[in-house]
């Protein structure tokens, strides 16, 4: 099966919410180039990080946040002719939602869910409850799983998505309108070690020089996971802060994961 067969499924149950005016999303949209399109693992890499930062910021200082990350709004413009230097945009705003000063989502929107499911985080994913408030750690947690899928389906020198041999993982259990299927695959992934060894290992020799930060935002995670749970068998009557899973799943320590550091 190729990339290009893959149709991702989206989970869409909130109207248009005018963060963005629709034909200038439109317009960038059309003027950027596709994530596999960057020319390279590096520029990609970069690109990655614009958009993360991007991300933050219309959140921390706009009060804005995304919700609805995938693959195909992660892109890039060239913003030095001679040099080809890529710079990250993030699109699709249209789905965004307003925070309040202490980043809670503002309740009109906090109960409708929203997305596009191989990159939807598995709180988001529950189907037998009250969907939670959308917080910036889901956003987060979309990141991740966009890189993963870059991974495995982009070759950057090519500028094209890759063939590959079908990943049920990604392509059945992920990219699954059984959200329930969906986010049980993702929390195994996410809490054992062996399930992520098991899908990194099918990682592409073109893609695995992704691997350092794939296996290292994962610990990110893995530790949020275990955090909570030694919240709960050990001190269960302190407060926990569940936007940021015990301050592990926040901008600074997913940046520290990449190796990066904040340029803005």
């Amino acid at each position: 099966m190729t990339v290009e067969r893959v149709h991702l499924l989206r989970v869409d149950l909130l109207e248009s919410n005018s963060a963005m005016d629709n034909a200038e999303n439109k317009w960038i949209t059309q003027a950027s180039g596709k994530l596999w399109e960057v020319g390279s693992i590096e520029a990609f890499q970069d690109v990655f990080v614009d958009c993360l930062e991007g991300h933050y910021h219309a959140f921390a200082n706009s009060k804005v946040l995304h919700r609805v990350l995938s693959a195909n709004n992660l892109r890039f413009r060239c913003t030095d002719n001679t040099s080809g230097k890529a710079k990250g945009i993030l699109t699709d705003w249209d789905m965004a939602s307003d925070v309040k000063a202490n980043d809670d989502i503002l309740p009109s929107t906090a109960t409708h869910r929203t997305g596009t499911i191989p990159f939807m985080a598995i709180d988001l994913l529950i189907v037998n409850k009250r969907p939670p408030p959308h917080l910036f750690r889901h956003d987060l947690e979309s990141f991740f799983y966009i890189l993963v899928w870059a991974a495995f389906y982009y070759d950057f020198d090519k500028k094209e998505r890759r063939e590959t041999k079908p990943l049920p993982q990604l392509e059945e259990e992920w990219n699954n309108a059984d959200l329930k299927g969906c986010a049980n695959s993702k929390k195994g992934f996410l809490t054992d070690p062996d399930a992520r060894n098991e899908l990194f290992a099918l990682v592409p020799l073109e893609g695995q020089s992704l691997l350092p930060w794939m296996n290292s935002v994962w610990l990110l995670f893995w530790k949020a996971r275990y955090s909570r749970g030694t919240h709960v068998l050990m001190t269960p009557e302190a407060g926990w802060d569940d936007k940021t899973s015990g301050g592990v799943l926040t901008f600074e320590n997913f940046m520290e994961a990449l190796g990066r550091k904040p340029r803005l």
